[in-house]
């Protein structure tokens, strides 16, 4: 994943998967050189956005120990950043980070102006057809060479709508309800009959 854009009124930011307050954006690959830097790689694909996090808190995958760090030093290498962290120092010190989930508090995201969503803000939020039909809300998203495909879950089933825009409308005018153009015969497709079940 990363960004996907609808039409002119929706554009949807990947940054990472939301736990409870914080948004979980890498994980530790290693450590790098001997003052205790870390290579960490960025779930959103994009090691830019860890240029504006300036607190992070690191948690151990098993145990669910976390550590919070500020960030003295950040730096893009390829696809991975390379992180200095305040009070973290020597090679052993980060090499037993390795595999910790690096995690933002959710107010620590860059605000995003009109239009413009992050994932986690859509996990939850009901969705609409043009037609007026309630769908259900969107329970996750599925990345794909060709487009993201939201995951729709309701009483009707499990609905798989392209992020395309000419499948998802963009918010209904109140903003809270997401608003999807779905093709003839695909929401009949996505409960498990065929178009011709359509009433």
């Amino acid at each position: 994943m990363g960004v996907s854009t609808i039409s002119s009124f929706l554009k949807i930011l990947d940054v990472g998967v939301a736990h409870g307050g914080q948004i979980a954006v890498g994980k530790v690959a290693k450590a790098h050189g001997i003052k205790g830097e870390l290579k960490v790689y960025p779930f959103s694909g994009r090691p830019d956005d860890f240029l504006g996090y300036r607190r992070l808190t690191l948690v151990e995958p098993v145990q669910g120990v976390a550590k919070s760090y500020e960030v003295e030093l950040c730096r893009p290498l390829g696809n991975l950043v390379l992180l200095q962290l305040a009070g973290l120092s020597g090679r052993s010190a980060a090499e037993g980070l390795r595999g910790w989930e690096v995690r933002i508090d959710r107010e620590f995201l860059p605000v995003l102006g009109p239009g413009t969503f992050y994932w986690h803000e859509l996990v939850g939020l009901p969705v609409r057809s043009d037609a007026g039909q309630e769908l259900g809300r969107v329970t996750s998203i599925m990345a794909t060479p060709a487009h993201d495909i939201l995951v729709i879950t309701g009483a009707g089933g499990e609905y798989l709508i392209p992020v395309v825009a000419e499948c998802v409308a963009g918010l209904a005018p109140d903003g809270k309800a997401l608003m999807v153009t779905p093709p003839p015969g695909l929401l009949e497709m996505n409960a498990g009959g065929t178009p011709d079940d359509a009433s």
